[in-house]
C-alpha cells in the first residue's frame, strides 16, 4: 500500500489495523483519518459492543444494578472495552 502523508503536517503516516477497521495515524499530531467505510465498522463494533453490554442488565433490577457497579468500582469494572482498545495507539 503506499504511502500516506498527513494532511497537517506532511509527515509519513502509519497504518494501524484493528478488529478490521483501519487507521491512518500522523505520528507527530495524532490526527486519525479513516478509510471510506472505516467509519461504519466502527460505529457497528460500538453498537454490537454496547447491545453485548446492555442485554444481561436489563434482566436485572436497577436497585443491584448500582450495588454491582459500587462494588466492582464503576461502571465498566475494570473491563477495558473494544473502542478504548482501538484508539491506544
Amino acid at each position: 500500500m503506499p504511502l500516506i502523508n498527513s494532511p497537517i503536517d506532511g509527515a509519513p503516516m502509519r497504518q494501524i489495523n484493528r478488529y478490521g477497521i483501519e487507521f491512518d495515524v500522523c505520528p507527530t499530531t495524532g490526527g486519525i483519518w479513516l478509510d471510506r467505510g472505516e467509519l461504519e465498522k466502527l460505529i457497528a463494533l460500538v453498537k454490537q459492543e454496547t447491545l453485548a453490554e446492555a442485554s444481561p442488565r436489563q434482566a436485572r433490577h436497577r436497585e443491584d444494578d448500582d450495588y454491582d457497579d459500587d462494588r466492582r468500582g464503576g461502571r465498566h469494572g475494570g473491563k477495558r472495552s473494544r473502542l478504548a482498545d482501538i484508539f491506544d495507539f
